[in-house]
């Protein structure tokens, strides 16, 4: 019934991806204006993995709504 919004949902998650960097840095700059200079001190020093783990999570993410979508 909702396969749709699945599939919808799926496709966000992976248009997200390419946009991660952009997401990391976007927190980086939510945690300065908090004033949360250790936040932004372990963003930055850890900067490619952290968009590598969000990269990754986005398309299991969209891999597990893809499946869930074509089962039903």
């Amino acid at each position: 019934m909702y396969t749709w919004l699945l599939f919808m949902f799926a496709i966000v998650a992976l248009i997200l991806i390419l946009f991660a960097p952009q997401l990391i840095r976007l927190r980086i700059r939510f945690f300065r204006w908090l004033h949360w200079n250790w936040a932004v001190n372990l963003l930055e020093s850890h900067f490619q993995s952290w968009v590598v783990f969000l990269r990754t999570l986005l398309f299991v993410i969209a891999a597990f709504l893809l499946y869930v979508g074509w089962t039903q």
